[in-house]
């Protein structure tokens, strides 16, 4: 029988939702994308992407899949062929084998290679459009999300109008197979308006308010990383009117990489498997041989239950049971009430959540949704909610707040009475007011910090601070895979660069000393001298004779003296010391019987 506890459900959700995206790079390799720079030109920019990618993946063990297609090339596929279309890495797994052909290209100036095979005259966009989406209709796998980015420099493709419908067609056919199809321009002069913010209208069917384009860094971004998502639910108005809404993660918890079980002869990595047995120590009746035989066995998980504790009494649930508890609600998010927005800033029970409209075919879907979130930002309301994000899940109360610049709702949940602790009984000196018990301001001393503060203050973005554990974790499983050599350590982003600090706020240090030193003239510089802790004598080795421990050990002193005292006494009788107080104590015994 075991303990129902949180860490148990995450682990279920993870292995439950667990995902696997799949990518293919379409890259431009006409000789447009080696003009700009003949160090650094845009197809090289590309590949440079695409090893990073590749490389997260590989550290991160992703089962994603991944890979790597040209167009506009001298020189195709034979099998099958495929005009000016040439496969460099095909759609799977990553490997360590396709990290090193694309190191070669970049590291190894084989980029050169295809700049000299480019073509001047040909551009498939429609071929390599069909090739694209024959690639994932070959696999049988699951997957979620499944992308074909194309980079390209071109902005109006060097075809006629006929060919151009073929192309619209062919992108169109691809939300019929739910393939999502992303186009990176190339170049600062490079203008979406021509064709290719059309071709992804039709494709996502997305109106022109929201269209944007994305830019290298950004879909970067959006393989690198997973999908924020956490839900596609339908929000409740009322009986009959439905609003879909997705829920999004404002936060992502830092993964370290998981340890893995391997041989030690062979350090082939091994598989592990868990069941349950009843413990022997369990509190259960006894039993005959044949039946404590059979408890030794491994127990199914329908014979498991678990169990919470009311009132020092187990309440056992079966399975089933369990799973009736949390149905208490469709999925969804069931709106109680709408109020005024008073909520305290400091009650934060969880990580909140970002509601946005889903991408619903529905026209009237968006604009019920934001005719609700305009009129609550106007009103200054906010939206009190039952959301049940997955099914046999739970149900919980949460606070829908607008925010119109974000395009969404953000979701508190409410805390309990026994959530939130008033700690005013117990620090009541700590607590300030404007009436009563104001907070003790040094005079000019508020403005002082406002300018420092206002000095140092950076536009936060997470991009800019790296985990220095995640990351030497990477240069470590990197250097191992592919032979190198151990590099140096990176700088750790994390740590406040007092240098530049001090430059910023130099001219604000000396009044700084004047308001807020006053006080501490009276403190000493010197450090506090150090408190040792006073520790019990130690009777001398010669005070502990054989008759003297005889002596101790028939009056019952012997289990007064500490574990220093009593290793002293074996160490006189010739005996082991190593043990427990209990330990040395029976071995002192044992010698005297």
């Amino acid at each position: 029988m075991e303990s129902c506890s949180d860490d148990d459900i995450e682990n279920d959700l993870e292995d439950l939702y667990g995902v696997r995206d799949g990518t293919l790079f379409v890259i431009d390799a006409t000789l447009s994308m080696f003009k700009n720079d003949p160090d650094n030109p845009y197809f090289l920019q590309c590949i440079k992407q695409y090893k990073e990618i590749l490389k997260q993946k590989l550290v991160w063990d992703r089962q994603d899949w991944i890979g790597l297609v040209l167009f506009g090339t001298e020189i195709w596929d034979k099998d099958p062929e495929t005009k000016h279309i040439l496969t460099l890495q095909k759609l799977g797994l990553p490997s360590i084998e396709s990290m090193k052909e694309v190191m070669k290209i970049d590291e190894g100036n084989k980029w050169k290679y295809y700049r000299d095979i480019a073509s001047s005259t040909a551009y498939p966009l429609y071929d390599v459009l069909w090739h694209a989406a024959q690639a994932f209709s070959a696999i049988r796998v699951t997957m979620p999300m499944r992308r074909v980015i194309i980079f390209t420099s071109c902005d109006n493709p060097p075809c006629d109008d006929n060919e151009k419908h073929r192309i619209r067609v062919q992108a169109t056919s691809y939300s019929d197979i739910d393939l999502q199809l992303l186009v990176v321009g190339l170049g600062e002069n490079w203008n979406h308006d021509l064709f290719y913010k059309d071709l992804e209208m039709q494709f996502g069917k997305i109106d022109a308010d929201d269209y944007n384009r994305i830019s290298l860094k950004d879909i970067v971004e959006q393989v690198k990383l997973p999908s924020r998502n956490m839900a596609k639910l339908p929000l409740r108005l009322g009986e009959n009117v439905v609003i879909d809404v997705s829920l999004r993660s404002l936060s992502v918890k830092t993964s370290y990489l998981k340890e893995e079980n391997i041989s030690k002869e062979s350090n082939i990595p091994l598989s592990s498997h868990t069941y349950h047995i009843v413990d022997e120590n369990d509190d259960i009746e006894e039993v005959e041989n044949e039946e404590s035989q059979q408890a030794s066995l491994p127990i199914l998980d329908i014979d498991i239950q678990k169990y919470q504790t009311f009132g020092d009494e187990r309440i056992n649930f079966t399975p089933e049971e369990v799973r009736c508890l949390c149905t208490t609600r469709e999925i969804g998010i069931d709106i109680i009430y709408i109020k005024h927005i008073s909520y305290h800033p400091l009650y934060h029970v969880e990580t909140p959540y970002f509601v946005i409209p889903g991408k619903s075919y529905r026209k009237d879907n968006k604009l019920l949704f934001g005719a609700l979130l305009n009129k609550c930002e106007a009103k200054n309301l906010m939206i009190i909610c039952a959301v049940t994000i997955r099914r046999n899940f739970g149900t919980s109360l949460y606070t829908m707040i607008p925010n119109v610049k974000s395009g969404g709702f953000y979701l508190y949940k409410i805390p309990f009475k026994e959530n939130v602790q008033n700690i005013s009984e117990y620090f009541p000196e700590y607590i300030f007011d404007d009436n009563e018990n104001k907070p003790p301001i040094v005079p000019n001393g508020v403005e002082l910090l406002e300018q420092i503060i206002k000095k140092l203050s950076i536009e936060y973005n997470p991009k800019l601070f790296s985990n220095p554990e995640v990351q030497d974790q990477h240069q470590i499983i990197e250097a191992l895979a592919l032979d190198l050599e151990k590099p140096e350590p990176l700088p750790d982003d994390t740590l406040p660069n007092t240098d530049k600090m001090y430059k910023l706020v130099n001219d604000l240090l000396d009044e700084y000393d004047k308001v807020f030193m006053k006080k501490t003239d009276d403190i000493s510089d010197d450090p506090p001298e150090t408190k040792h802790k006073k520790s019990s004598k130690v009777t001398k080795p010669s005070d502990f004779s054989e008759n003297k421990i005889q002596e101790y050990l028939r009056t019952g002193q012997i289990a007064t003296f500490t574990v220093p005292q009593l290793k002293h006494m074996l160490e006189t009788l010739g005996l082991k010391l190593s043990g427990k107080k209990d330990e040395l104590i029976n071995r002192i015994e044992k010698h005297f019987e």
